[in-house]
C-alpha cells in the first residue's frame, strides 16, 4: 500500500511539474504571438526582407543633330548588411582602402542597428572588381543609372549636373528636372535560412523624357575651342561666347572659361560651374551704341547721312566733360558708328532726351530677363529715367551706367540682323518621352521692337564698322559681316579703372543674309585689351568656320569660287587634256575653277580630288577638327570613339562633302 501512495504521489507531481511547464510554455506562447508578435514579425522581416530604392533612369539630352550630350549608364553600387558582418573594424579597414572612404565612416555605418547601409554608390569598374576580389561577408553590389556626360566638358555650362541620387543641379540638368529624372525604382532582397538573397524588382525603373536641344555639338565644339584659345592668349578672367540664330532665337553654342568637367562637377570650385553667359553683368561700353543708333532712328531724329560736330572729340554734358578717344571733328552719324566716337553718340542722345531713351532700351530687352530655359539668368540694371542723374544720358549712350549679360547683347544684336524682332533666346527644341511621344516643343517667340528700315540702316553702318572702322580685325575671308566692337572700363572702388577693361565685340555674318549672330565678351584681358583688337579677330575665326560648316555660300564676289559642270568630252585630244590629272571619267563631274578663269579644263581643279581620313579610334573632337580644316561636313552618330565611317578612308571627296562617322561608347574606368 506504501508503494502504491508512493507512485502515486510521484505521479501526482509529475503532472503538476507538467502543468506548470505547460503552463509556462502557454504564457510564453501568448507573449510572443499575442503580446510581441508586431515586434518580433518587424524583426524577422527586417532580418529576412530588405528594400533598396535604385535610382531614377534619366533621359538623355540630344543635340539638335541627335548626338547624345548626356545620357545613363548602369554602374555597380556597394552595399552592407550589418547583421552578416562579425568583424566591422576589419572590413571598414579593408573597404577603406579599397574605396578611399573614411575608415571611420564606414565603421559607422557597419555597427548600425539598420539593416542596410550604403557602402559607396556609383563605383568605377576597378573599384567595384577589388571589392569582389576581397570576398567580404556581408557586402553586396546593386546596379544604378549614373549620369556620364561622353564630351566631358563639352557644352558643360549648358546641361549642368546632376548629384549622387540623380537630382539636376544646374544647367539644362536642373531646370528641366521634373521631366528628365523619371522615377525611381525599389528591389526587394530576400534571404533565407542559410544567407542566401533572392532580389525581386517590386517597382521598375521609369526612364525619364529625353531633351532635344538646338545646340549643334560642332558648332559648340568649334565656339569652346575658341573660348578657351582666347583664354590663353589673354590670360582673361573670363570668357564668354554665344552663337545664336538671329532668325528664331535658337542658340547654337555657349562657352565659358574657365569650364568644367560635369561628370566630376565637385572637383571643381563654384565659380567654374557659373554660366556667365546669362548670369554675368557688365558695362557693355561702344556695342551699346547700336541701342542708341537705333533709337534715334526710330524717333526720326537723325538719319545715317547727316553730319554731326563732333567737337574734336570733347563735348560737357551737365557739368561733365567727356572725351573722344581720338579728335573727331564732322563725321556722318554712320561715320560715328564706324570710328566709335562717344562724342557724336552723346549729341545723338541728347536729342532724345531721358524718357524716350529709356523706353527704348527698354524695348530692347534690358533690365528685364529673356526668359531662356536656363537657370540663373540676371535681368541686368537698368534704372528707370526717373533715376537718372543730369549726366546719366551722356553715360548711357557710350554704354555706360548700365548693366547688360551677353545674352541680352547678342539678343539685341539678333533683331538688327533679322529685320527689327526681338526673339526670346531658347535651347530646348523638343521634350520628348519614350512612351508618350512629345511632350512639348518650343516655337519661336518675338516681337518687333524696331522698324525695319531702321534694322536695315544700322545694318549697313554696322557692316561698315567691319570693313572699315574699329573692327577690321574682324573681317571675314569670303563672307560679309557686321558688328560693333565695345572696350568698356570697369568700375573698381567707385571709380573707373585705368587696367581693368571688358573687351567685346558683337555681330552677325554674312552682312547680306544673317545665318548667326555671336557675342564675344573678355573680361580683364591682359595687353591688348580694345574690343577690335581682342574680340574681333575671335568673332571672325568662329563666324568663318561655322558658316563653312553650316555649307553657307561665299557672299564676296571677289571671293566667291565659281562651278561648271563639264560634260565627258569623249572625243577629245589626248593633249587638251588636264596636265598631271586624269580626265573625269563620268559625265556630270563638277569641277571647281579659280575666281575668273573660264570653264576650261586646262584651269579646272577637279572637286574630289580630298582624299577622306581615317578617323578610326579618334575622338569626336578630333575628328570635328579635321573635317572644319579639310572642309567637309561631319554627320557623328553616337559618342565615343570613331568605329566606323562613310565614305571610307581614302575615297576621293568633294571640298564641302558630307561624311558620316560612327562612334563607339567606351566609358573609361566605368
Amino acid at each position: 500500500m506504501k508503494t502504491d501512495k508512493f507512485h502515486a504521489r510521484r505521479i501526482q507531481v509529475l503532472i503538476a511539474l507538467m502543468g506548470l511547464w505547460a503552463a509556462v510554455i502557454g504564457v510564453r506562447l501568448f507573449f510572443l504571438h499575442v503580446v510581441h508578435s508586431a515586434d518580433y514579425k518587424q524583426r524577422a522581416e527586417r532580418q529576412q526582407r530588405r528594400t533598396l530604392e535604385v535610382s531614377p533612369r534619366r533621359g538623355v539630352i540630344y543635340d539638335r543633330n541627335g548626338n547624345e550630350l548626356a545620357i545613363s549608364i548602369k554602374v555597380d553600387s556597394a552595399f552592407a548588411i550589418p547583421d552578416e558582418i562579425e568583424e566591422p573594424a576589419a572590413t571598414a579597414k579593408t573597404l577603406s582602402a579599397l574605396t578611399g572612404s573614411s575608415k571611420n565612416d564606414l565603421l559607422s555605418k557597419l555597427n548600425t542597428q539598420r539593416s542596410f547601409v550604403w557602402v559607396k554608390r556609383k563605383v568605377n569598374r576597378a573599384e567595384a572588381a577589388a571589392i569582389k576580389r576581397a570576398g567580404l561577408p556581408g557586402i553586396y553590389f546593386q546596379k544604378e543609372d549614373s549620369r556620364f556626360y561622353p564630351q566631358r566638358e563639352l557644352a558643360a555650362h549648358i546641361l549642368g549636373y546632376v548629384n549622387i541620387d540623380e537630382d539636376g543641379m544646374g544647367g539644362l540638368e536642373y531646370r528641366y528636372n521634373e521631366s528628365v529624372r523619371g522615377d525611381a525604382g525599389r528591389i526587394l532582397i530576400t534571404t533565407d535560412a542559410r544567407g542566401r538573397s533572392f532580389n525581386r524588382i517590386e517597382q521598375p525603373v521609369v526612364a525619364g523624357a529625353n531633351l532635344i536641344t538646338t545646340i549643334d555639338q560642332n558648332i559648340q565644339y568649334i565656339v569652346e575651342k575658341e573660348t578657351a584659345a582666347t583664354a590663353g592668349k589673354t590670360h582673361a578672367k573670363s570668357v564668354s561666347i554665344i552663337a545664336m540664330n538671329p532668325r528664331s532665337g535658337e542658340i547654337l553654342g555657349m562657352a565659358n572659361y574657365p569650364t568644367f568637367n560635369p561628370n566630376e562637377y565637385s572637383k571643381y570650385s563654384p565659380e567654374a560651374r557659373i554660366n556667365r553667359a546669362v548670369s554675368h553683368t557688365f558695362e557693355p561700353g561702344s556695342t551699346f551704341k547700336i541701342v542708341t543708333a537705333a533709337s534715334v532712328f526710330e524717333e526720326g531724329l537723325a538719319d545715317p547721312g547727316e553730319v554731326i560736330d563732333c567737337q574734336m572729340g570733347s563735348i560737357v554734358v551737365f557739368g561733365r566733360r567727356i572725351h573722344d578717344h581720338k579728335p573727331f571733328g564732322l563725321l556722318t552719324v554712320k561715320k560715328i558708328m564706324q570710328t566709335s566716337s562717344d562724342a557724336g553718340s552723346i549729341k545723338l542722345d541728347l536729342r532724345l532726351g531721358d524718357e524716350r531713351f529709356a523706353d527704348h532700351i527698354g524695348r530692347l530687352g534690358f533690365g528685364k530677363l529673356t526668359n531662356i530655359d536656363l537657370p540663373g539668368e540676371e535681368r541686368g540694371l537698368a534704372k528707370p529715367a526717373s533715376r537718372w542723374t543730369k549726366s546719366s544720358l551722356g553715360s548711357i549712350a557710350m554704354g555706360q551706367e548700365i548693366g547688360v549679360t551677353p545674352l541680352q547683347i547678342v539678343r539685341m544684336v539678333s533683331a538688327v540682323a533679322n529685320g527689327g524682332i526681338l526673339y526670346q533666346p531658347y535651347v530646348v527644341k523638343k521634350i520628348q518621352h519614350p512612351q508618350n511621344g512629345i511632350l512639348s516643343e518650343t516655337e519661336p517667340q518675338g516681337e518687333r521692337v524696331i522698324s525695319a528700315e531702321t534694322a536695315a540702316k544700322l545694318q549697313d553702318m554696322l557692316e561698315s564698322v567691319v570693313t572699315d572702322g574699329t573692327a577690321k580685325s574682324g573681317k571675314l575671308e569670303g563672307f560679309t559681316a557686321a558688328g560693333k566692337t565695345g572696350t568698356a572700363q570697369k568700375v573698381e572702388n567707385g571709380r573707373y579703372s585705368q587696367t581693368k577693361v571688358v573687351a567685346s565685340f558683337a555681330g552677325f555674318a554674312p552682312a547680306s543674309n544673317p545665318v548667326v549672330s555671336i557675342i564675344v565678351m573678355v573680361d580683364e584681358p591682359v595687353g591688348a585689351h580694345h574690343g577690335g583688337d581682342v574680340a574681333a579677330p575671335v568673332f571672325k575665326r568662329i563666324a568663318e568656320q561655322i558658316l563653312r560648316y553650316m555649307s553657307v555660300p561665299p557672299d564676296v564676289p571677289s571671293y566667291a569660287p565659281q562651278y561648271a559642270l563639264l560634260k565627258e568630252a569623249r572625243s577629245r585630244k589626248p593633249e587638251t587634256r588636264m596636265a598631271k590629272r586624269e580626265q573625269p571619267k563620268e559625265s556630270g563631274h563638277f569641277l571647281l575653277l579659280s575666281a575668273g578663269f573660264p570653264a576650261s579644263p586646262e584651269n579646272a581643279l577637279e572637286l574630289g580630288d580630298l582624299a577622306l581620313p581615317d578617323f578610326h579610334g579618334k575622338s569626336l573632337r578630333q575628328v570635328t577638327e579635321e573635317c572644319l580644316n579639310a572642309g567637309l561636313r561631319l554627320q557623328a552618330i553616337g559618342s565615343g570613339a570613331a568605329v566606323e565611317q562613310m565614305p571610307p578612308p581614302g575615297a576621293s571627296v568633294r571640298a564641302g562633302a558630307r561624311v558620316q562617322v560612327r562612334f563607339s561608347s567606351r566609358v573609361e574606368g566605368r
